[in-house]
């Protein structure tokens, strides 16, 4: 998951998400699957925030060059 981009991630979550929503897994893949989309969704949660830290330290620099 390291190399993995932000997009990708949402797309193997959505992946996941309509295999289990259309009930295409059996009892023996959920659990894992559950597992990845957890690890996914932190994985997301993570690149957002840094992302997120980035753009107001970015702000804040711009306008002390004011």
């Amino acid at each position: 998951m390291e190399n993995m981009t932000y997009n990708e991630a949402v797309c193997r979550l959505d992946e996941i998400m309509n295999r289990v929503q259309n009930g295409k897994l059996d009892v023996d893949e959920l659990s894992g699957m559950l597992k990845e989309a957890q690890q996914l969704v932190l994985f997301c949660r993570n690149k957002l925030h840094m992302v997120d830290e980035e753009v107001k330290a970015l702000l804040e620099e711009a306008a002390a060059q004011e």
